[in-house]
């Protein structure tokens, strides 16, 4: 048996919390996860002034019950080196990676951890390298709803409202992604880990 996702830190990419936040069910997480860890970098992507209320609000108060960690990157440190190191394309062929997507996989090769992320494109090549599982939206609801936190119906009816806040995921409905995608995915990016 792999490692369990409560043993390892979990590192949050704004794309990954965004969904939760947007639709207000971000709680849900906790059914699965004791704390999510929110690199400095995400945090401010999440707070901008063009953020809406909803979810600057939310991650605050999740601030303040210490549901959320803001991680900074100390400056010199091994994770802000490698944070520059995959931020400025110089471990994708000069394909710069956003400074959020960045920062958490930093803070999970170092630390042992794990990337919360919907953004593959960005981060499958480099969590691959280094043999950092990640987690995806897809794979939480999928989770959520084997555990029985949520019907099959909350499921399709959570993933209609993150598709309508245009935020991606892989197929059109929760059940066809469960029934096509989701053991595939449990391998290929989860690798050892269960939840």
């Amino acid at each position: 048996m792999g490692d369990s996702l409560n043993s390892k830190p979990i590192f949050y990419d704004s794309d990954f919390l965004i969904c939760f936040l947007e639709i207000g069910e971000v709680e849900l997480l906790f059914n699965l996860f004791s704390k999510i860890i929110v690199p400095s970098p995400v945090y401010n992507e999440l707070t901008t002034k063009k953020s809406p209320s909803l979810v600057k609000n939310t991650l605050n108060k999740l601030i303040d019950q210490n549901k959320v960690e803001v991680r900074e990157l100390e400056f010199h440190s091994p994770e802000y080196t490698k944070y520059l190191c995959i931020n400025k394309g110089y471990w994708t062929n000069g394909k710069a990676i956003g400074m959020g997507e960045s920062s958490a996989m930093a803070l999970a090769i170092e630390n042992n951890g794990i990337v919360a992320s919907n953004n593959l494109n960005d981060i499958f090549e480099i969590c691959n390298q280094f043999d950092v599982p990640i987690v995806t939206v897809s794979i939480v609801l999928s989770k959520l709803y084997e555990l029985n936190y949520i019907s099959k119906k909350e499921a399709e009816l959570l993933w209609l409202k993150i598709i309508k806040k245009n935020q991606i995921l892989p197929k059109k409905d929760f059940i066809t992604y469960y029934d096509e995608l989701y053991d595939e995915d449990i391998d290929k990016l989860l690798k050892n880990c269960s939840l």
